[in-house]
């Protein structure tokens, strides 16, 4: 599955070099919120500075989840740990033995 997956990021990075190598003279405008209008710019500054800010927001989310995750782990193994607290003292409870003599005759029957 890894080969699979190397191979198709490859294959992106071939493809956006590709578009770059093509689109390297070409010139656009760039409109921003707020009125910031910048012209003459270089449309691969433009792609790859549009990358760079999906990379550092998909870093971001990335790391909110690895932290939610942390967390719920510790939990998981606060309560796992406590678990194995509570089957080690029912384990070692002794067992309370019944002598015959004070069975009911259902109880008898049973055995």
């Amino acid at each position: 599955m890894w080969i699979i997956r190397y191979a198709l990021a490859a294959a992106v990075l071939l493809a956006v070099m590709y578009f770059s190598f093509l689109n390297a003279q070409e010139l656009t405008t760039v409109a921003l919120w707020g009125g910031l209008i910048y012209e003459n710019i270089r449309l691969i500054m433009v792609i790859y500075g549009a990358f760079a800010m999906g990379v550092m927001f998909w870093f971001f989310v990335s790391m909110f989840q690895y932290f939610k995750i942390s967390s719920r782990l510790s939990e998981h193994k606060k309560k796992n740990k406590q678990l194995l607290e509570e089957i080690k003292a029912l384990r070692n409870l002794p067992l309370d033995e019944v002598a015959p003599q004070d069975m009911t005759e259902n109880d008898q029957e049973n055995i």
